[in-house]
């Protein structure tokens, strides 16, 4: 059986950290130098909230909004949705279709511990609709 712990160990659990507070043009910068497509929100150890190049493209661009002056909170995908270290990924590939997402923010304890997407499901998981 595939876990999220074993996509996690083959690709690592660096999340790029952003504050609701942070700018747009700030978390599209961060995840330009890192080479990600997503920024964890975060406020008092608390996970608040995702902002992906899905959210830049639809809530940002296509409405308009200035990256400089938008924060983060007027614009991120929340609540996030979660998943732990030993869900299985036939699971979470469900689960991503079903609530048609991209990304899974991984909590153990309510600890940030990682964030997988699709892709890194659909990588772990050759052969599997």
């Amino acid at each position: 059986m595939n876990t999220v712990e074993d996509i996690l160990m083959a690709k690592g659990s660096d999340v790029i950290v952003s504050l609701p507070t942070d700018t747009v043009l700030e978390a599209a910068r961060l995840m330009a130098e890192a080479n990600v497509g997503s920024v964890v929100i975060r406020q008092h150890d608390r996970v608040v909230g995702l902002f992906t190049e899905r959210d830049l493209l639809r809530r940002v661009a296509a409405r308009g909004k200035d990256p400089a002056t938008t924060h983060l909170h007027e614009v991120m995908s929340a609540p996030v949705q979660t998943c732990r270290l030993g869900d299985d990924l036939n699971d979470c590939a469900r689960r991503m279709k079903e609530q048609r997402i991209r990304h899974l923010v991984v909590m153990e304890q309510e600890a940030l511990i990682g964030l997988i997407s699709l892709r890194d499901v659909l990588v772990e998981r050759p052969g599997k609709p």
